[in-house]
């Protein structure tokens, strides 16, 4: 059973760098400069009405830090940029450049695809098996996330 648990974590790894690469190519040059990470924030920017780096950190289950080290990659590419409410000028939001919107687009336009064109294999499966699987994701992600938060605790 070891073994069967070892192989299905190798091919969800395996999973997630094809669709990187499958979607990346498909979708063309602007996407293939940014990591997995930075287009999920790009799209938490998009999404989020004010997004500071606590919401932004919230939405994607990452911490403070984490998010500002990509929001200055996201910067540094031109993707978005900062700026302060007349409301609050202690406080600093974001939002998408030109750059940024293409990219939120295409990052939309690729889950699209991707949800239409596995639509067919997904319909293979009953929902007791959808929900089993989900579910062992699930707890594998939050298993995951509470690993690297020790980590993380241990570093200070």
């Amino acid at each position: 059973m070891h073994n069967k648990i070892q192989n299905m974590l190798f091919n969800l790894f395996d999973i997630t760098n094809r669709l990187d690469i499958l979607y990346k190519k498909e979708f063309g040059d602007i996407l293939i400069s940014y990591t997995y990470t930075e287009m999920h924030t790009i799209d938490a920017i998009g999404k989020i009405e004010n997004p500071n780096v606590t919401k932004i950190a919230q939405s994607l289950n990452l911490s403070k830090a984490a998010i500002s080290k990509i929001i200055k990659k996201l910067n540094d590419k031109k993707a978005i940029e900062d700026y302060k409410s007349p409301d609050n000028k202690k406080e600093t939001y974001f939002r998408l450049t030109e750059i940024g919107k293409e990219v939120f687009k295409k990052h939309l336009k690729m889950h699209e695809n991707w949800c239409e064109k596995d639509k067919e294999l997904f319909n293979q499966f009953n929902t007791k098996e959808l929900e089993t699987t989900y579910e062992v994701l699930n707890k594998y992600t939050k298993s995951l996330q509470s690993r690297l938060e020790s980590i993380k605790e241990n570093l200070k």
